[in-house]
């Protein structure tokens, strides 16, 4: 059997960016700042380009291809000057070095391709402190300093194999498609726990609600403030630049507890399956274990270019309320899931433990003590519904009544407006069947497929270890 560090040691040869990564990161860098200096000059525009995220703190991974490139405005701006002055500018200078699109986050911002390197060119402002940030996006560069100030060159590496971690066990990333840890966070944790094995083991003893002493004086009294601005948090992580924020407000309970798990199962039994992308099952064993399940998938339609985030909020959105309805008509729901290929199309998957209902349901009525207006209800709404109304030997009414939608798809086609709350999906009617060989098939091609294979599958490869 492997030990921690025999494995962390084989991670960390695979994951650790070799120079020439650097040398291309940077080369497109500096053809972006360029570019940006440029265009703003020409313009009469100033502005500081800065480098930020993971590439800034050099705890990126290797064959990362991602670069964040903030461009800070003067502090006197306001959040309207950059989005009239300064994204027109910056997205001349994207189109100058590349093919780009407009993107949008907390305000828009330009999304290009420098050859293989990907470029975000967000407008910022350059402040003196973070207490004054008008955006998420003026506290970033302060993060930077932050992080530069606290990790050193052996913590970088502990980063590196926390953040590959994550990605193999599903939780990084806090957009909202995953609601897992970012990296600004994964670094606030291997600073405050040293390492990344001291991440795990405090991980492992995690019962939520979590809370991480990144400040050195997270009191009652503080915690109970965090509480009431994020009451829905599970996980509470103050940013030490602005120590009223929770870094971990994104971080769901599922992927909060699927952290904790694999943690106490990595200290327990490690392997290189904690970090390796499991890999694409066979198509046999994917419709093998598809056979004899009832997974009803409905899918959407979009008839305008949205946002990822917010396509897959509606998504996600749908597919809750949707298990919710089926759970209230008689459905026994197992699990319901969401994706969206970001551009034209939502699919919302819930698996059912029968796809059909019994054809009469029975429905358990008043009891005579109660209000006669009650019993006289009952008695009208179920007479002649099938058998029934009669007493029962406690002394109340109950009912057999016939449904009127038995089968799982009829439910779907007849109520869709009941569930699909979210704006842009009720545009029109979706399209509502049973997941098959030939609808995976579909699916697959449509890029869903890991997406599906868990879905299908259930069981990380890693949970193995749990019981080795």
């Amino acid at each position: 059997m492997s030990t921690h560090a025999e494995v962390e040691r084989a991670v960390l040869e695979r994951i650790k960016p070799r120079p020439e990564e650097y040398e291309k990161l940077f080369s497109a860098f500096e053809v972006l700042k360029s570019t940006i200096h440029r265009v703003l000059s020409e313009k009469g525009l100033e502005a500081e380009v800065t480098l930020q995220g993971s590439v800034a703190h050099d705890t990126w991974l290797s064959g990362d291809r991602d670069l964040d490139v903030f461009v800070l405005f003067p502090s006197s701006w306001s959040k309207r000057d950059l989005e009239l002055k300064a994204l027109p500018a910056l997205v001349e200078a994207a189109s100058v070095v590349g093919v780009y699109e407009l993107r949008y986050a907390e305000h828009p911002y330009a999304h290009v391709k420098v050859e293989d390197v990907e470029a975000d060119i967000v407008p910022g402002l350059r402040l003196e402190n973070p207490a004054r940030a008008k955006t998420a996006v003026d506290r970033t560069p302060f993060h930077t300093q932050y992080v530069n100030s606290r990790l050193t060159s052996e913590m970088r590496d502990q980063v590196r194999l926390l953040k590959k971690f994550m990605k193999a066990i599903g939780v990084y990333g806090a957009e909202i498609r995953v609601r897992g840890f970012s990296g600004y966070l994964a670094e606030l944790l291997v600073i405050t726990c040293g390492s990344f094995r001291g991440v795990l083991e405090a991980a492992s003893k995690w019962r939520p609600p979590v809370y991480v002493d990144t400040i050195g004086g997270l009191s009652e009294e503080y915690k109970k403030r965090l509480r009431e601005k994020y009451p829905d948090s599970v996980l509470y992580v103050p940013d030490p630049v602005d120590p009223m924020r929770n870094t971990a407000a994104a971080t769901s309970l599922k992927s909060l507890v699927t952290f904790i798990l694999a943690s106490a199962c990595y200290l327990r039994n490690p392997g290189l399956e904690f970090f390796e992308d499991p890999g694409e099952p066979s198509a046999e064993s994917v419709f093998e274990a598809l056979r004899g399940r009832c997974i009803v998938a409905v899918e959407y339609y979009l008839r305008e270019a949205l946002p990822p985030d917010v396509i897959w909020g509606e998504a996600l959105r749908v597919s809750s309320r949707l298990a919710s309805l089926l759970e209230v008509l008689g459905f026994r729901v197992i699990d319901h899931s969401a994706w969206t290929n970001e551009r034209d199309k939502a699919v919302v998957l819930v698996e059912l433990e029968y796809c059909d209902l019994p054809l009469y349901k029975h429905y358990k009525g008043p009891c005579i003590v109660h209000e006669w207006s009650r019993i006289q209800s009952f008695i009208e709404k179920h007479f002649k519904k099938g058998f029934g109304p009669w007493i029962t030997s406690e002394g109340c009414l109950d009912s057999l009544s016939r449904r009127s939608e038995r089968s799982v798809v009829e439910v779907v086609e007849s109520r869709w407006l009941e569930f699909t709350v979210a704006p842009h999906l009720r545009t029109s009617k979706p399209i509502a069947r049973i997941l098959d060989e030939e609808l995976a098939k579909s699916l697959i091609s449509e890029g869903a497929g890991k997406w599906l294979w868990n879905f299908i599958l259930k069981t990380p490869r890693w949970m193995e270890r749990c019981i080795s």
